[in-house]
């Protein structure tokens, strides 16, 4: 995990702050949401994937920072708030065959017994941390029309798939991307039922062409 973080803070100061100005396209608002629908599918499994629809239309740009629970439309009524800390991006749900059941005494077949819960994705230092967030104040201030307005089934990796009219699925929102340069920040909003769901902030950069996940910041819970 150290390495990892790392690595990731190498990436994020290996572009200047004032980062190259080149203006943000549809093919970059298209590759930016690729990229996390993937992180998305990744770190749900495949059975989570399966069971979890994306949203098509996007939301407004992210919240400002500093702006009021109140003011974060994509958090639900009731959602609890959490201290807002940048850390690594989360693993890819492990691929693990199911174990056989255990066989008791008298024959019956138990359940096999969950794993240990992964530990908790390490935060960035404080540094990588200060940067992320000047460059999130710079979008904000330099935010212009949204490149992008929709999501289309060719953005979306199976096994998620693109909301139909009747699905009952778990639900990812995203908002539409907000670029500061070779920076770019996505709100996001998973709701798996009317008292279960998360929302954070995903940072990428681009480099060598390619949109890259770097961070994600929690911001509430239900």
């Amino acid at each position: 995990m150290r390495i990892k973080a790392a690595l990731i803070g190498a990436a994020l100061f290996a572009v200047p702050l004032q980062a190259q100005q080149s203006a943000a396209t549809a093919e970059d608002a298209r590759a930016v949401i690729a990229a996390l629908l993937a992180h998305q599918a990744a770190i749900r499994g495949s059975e989570g994937a399966a069971q979890t629809c994306v949203q098509s239309a996007l939301a407004g740009p992210p919240v400002a920072p500093g702006a009021a629970a109140e003011d974060d439309r994509m958090a639900p009524d009731h959602a609890v708030r959490i201290y807002f800390q940048w850390h690594v991006p989360d693993a890819p749900a492990p691929v693990r065959a199911a174990p056989p059941p255990e066989l008791t005494p008298g024959g019956r077949r138990n359940r096999p017994r969950a794993g240990p819960p992964p530990p908790p994705p390490a935060p960035l230092a404080a540094a990588q941390a200060e940067r992320l967030n000047a460059l999130r104040v710079q979008a904000a201030q330099t935010q212009a029309s949204p490149a992008l307005g929709r999501i289309d089934a060719s953005m979306v990796p199976a096994p998620l798939s693109l909301q139909g009219p009747n699905d009952d699925c778990a639900l990812i929102t995203l908002s539409t991307p907000a670029f500061a340069g070779d920076a770019a920040f996505v709100e996001f909003a998973y709701a798996c039922g009317t008292v279960c769901g998360n929302g954070g902030l995903y940072a990428l950069q681009r480099r060598e062409g390619q949109w890259q996940l770097v961070a994600i910041a929690d911001t509430w819970i239900r």
